[in-house]
């Protein structure tokens, strides 16, 4: 209903183009197409438009899932147990279509004593590793491995945060669901390590686009009263992301409505308003510098001395970071200059 009377009050305002763009901007176009279904009168040019993007979805997602579960199959096989991460299969899950959600690479979690044997399966698969890269340095400064095939990204993922925070491995594996996903059973994570790595990857990228939003809060209102609500923040807190997990829940309240209960008493987190209207103005705009926009957000951190410690290892980071940031080999002299450099480098980036 308030969908349908907020429609008929811009409907004769609306610059379509616009619409589209910023649909295709933050990843939402099919989700777009699926509210503008409940809706009369809207141009047929424009729903057609939109219709296209959900079925260019919809075969995308369908041949993602199905690869997405040859791999994890292969895995299993092997011995490795792996957790399917967003992607086509949350798209099924969290919102029962799988022409939702855009997905493009497979993202699996991997505990770190597989991560060898996983290699291996995944080798003979058929996929390759990017011999330019460095995997000592993937080891020591991300938290996954890259395989590649003709048509597919495989990202090994042994944990689900990095730089910003400290958690173990191992937590994410504890209580984790075995569910059943297009004929198939998959490891998921339990609802509340789910929201803390979903949180953490909205955070990682700045707080855009539009689709990372929405995929946690569907899956809040799918589960709202399965949540430990207590234990969610009770992790928030031991591993030092309260601040951004309640600033980011909030977030999501107010501008989705998420089914998120208040927590009585409790205030909103310091500079709430600020970092509110930083997300928003980045939400709509094509370059927005998210780099610089990530040394704001970084104050999200429990700790300002944290906060800063992240900054500068940002700004003076170890070679291993810049090798793979500035795609050089590992035995590369020119590091030397890009540690020089990568303070300016970081000012004159547009991206």
């Amino acid at each position: 209903a308030d969908l349908r009377g907020f429609w008929e009050e811009v409907r004769g305002k609306l610059d379509y183009r616009k619409v589209i763009g910023l649909a295709a901007l933050n990843l939402v176009s099919p989700l777009l197409y699926r509210n503008f279904l409940k809706l009369q009168d809207v141009p047929d040019d424009f729903m057609e438009e939109l219709r296209g993007r959900y079925l260019q979805t919809l075969r995308g997602n369908t041949l993602h899932t199905r690869e997405t579960l040859r791999v994890t199959g292969l895995l299993e096989k092997g011995g490795v147990e792996a957790v399917p991460l967003k992607g086509s299969l949350a798209s099924e899950m969290v919102f029962g279509d799988p022409g939702l959600y855009p997905t493009w690479d497979i993202d699996l979690l991997i505990r770190p004593g597989d991560l060898k044997k996983s290699e291996e399966i995944l080798l003979d698969a058929g996929y390759r590793k990017d011999a330019a890269v460095s995997e000592r340095d993937l080891l020591s400064e991300h938290y996954h491995l890259i395989f590649q095939s003709d048509a597919y990204i495989v990202e090994a993922h042994w944990n689900l945060v990095k730089r910003y925070f400290t958690v173990p491995a191992e937590f994410w594996w504890e209580e984790k669901i075995r569910t059943e996903c297009c004929g198939a059973e998959v490891w998921q994570l339990s609802h509340e390590r789910y929201l803390m790595y979903l949180i953490f990857h909205l955070f990682l990228h700045g707080y855009r686009p539009l689709k990372f939003f929405v995929l946690i809060s569907e899956l809040i209102n799918a589960h709202h009263g399965e949540i430990d609500w207590r234990k969610l923040l009770g992790y928030a807190e031991e591993y030092k992301m309260e601040r951004l997990v309640l600033f980011t829940l909030d977030l999501l309240r107010e501008l989705l409505g998420t089914k998120i209960p208040a927590s009585p008493g409790r205030k909103k987190i310091s500079g709430h308003e600020f970092f509110k209207g930083l997300v928003l103005s980045g939400l709509f705009r094509e370059t927005v510098r998210v780099h610089l926009r990530m040394f704001v957000y970084t104050f999200l951190l429990d700790s300002p001395l944290d906060a800063m410690r992240v900054v500068m290892k940002r700004v003076f980071p170890d070679a291993g970071e810049l090798r793979l940031r500035f795609g050089l080999p590992e035995n590369s002299k020119r590091v030397y200059l890009y540690y020089l450099l990568n303070p300016f480098l970081l000012l004159l980036r547009r991206r």
